[in-house]
């Protein structure tokens, strides 16, 4: 075997999210990430790996919450755009619509199909992430694409992927962003 420097590579294509951070009504922001897993259920807990200098870090450090959400490939454009702009230049709500979650004050991103909501639990601080782990306080998904002893039907919705430095993929093949 080779041996590989960027081990991270080894674990994609992984499924893209929007992080939700902030509070509705104040400062709001979602970011693209993939670096997202659960890690417990009882606490029911996820963890996302989110960069230092990003302004996602700054709002989830300011507010102690954050959303996940899953959105279809028909949001590909949206997710895209969250996560090759800034927050801290542009107001990411002009491209995508954010509604309050219901139990946090943290975003939602209208269109997604599924959302974590999720209080900030403990973290684990790297040189250029924090891994915020969350409790999830609220999962939803979409009802006629989401099935609680199967998970997703891939037949009925198409969820992106992230290819590091190769794009999206759904499950039915590549697919570009607009850039």
């Amino acid at each position: 075997m080779k041996e590989v420097k960027k081990f991270y590579l080894l674990l994609h294509p992984r499924p893209a999210y929007l992080i939700g951070s902030g509070r509705v009504g104040e400062r709001v922001n979602f970011m693209a990430a993939s670096w997202v897993t659960p890690i417990a259920e009882e606490p029911p807990l996820v963890g996302a790996a989110i960069g230092v200098d990003s302004y996602t870090h700054e709002l989830i450090e300011a507010y102690g919450e954050f959303t996940v959400n899953v959105v279809p490939m028909s949001m590909l454009d949206a997710l895209y755009y969250a996560g090759s702009r800034s927050g801290r230049e542009e107001d990411k709500t002009r491209v995508i619509k954010a509604v309050k979650g219901e139990k946090v004050s943290a975003p939602v991103a209208e269109g997604a199909i599924g959302v974590l909501e999720c209080r900030v639990y403990a973290k684990v601080k790297a040189e250029d992430v924090t891994f915020f782990v969350g409790e999830v306080l609220a999962a939803r998904a979409d009802e006629s694409a989401f099935d609680e002893r199967r998970g997703w039907n891939t037949q009925r919705v198409d969820i992106p992927l992230h290819n590091w430095g190769r794009g999206f993929y759904g499950l039915g093949g590549f697919r570009m962003a607009k850039a």
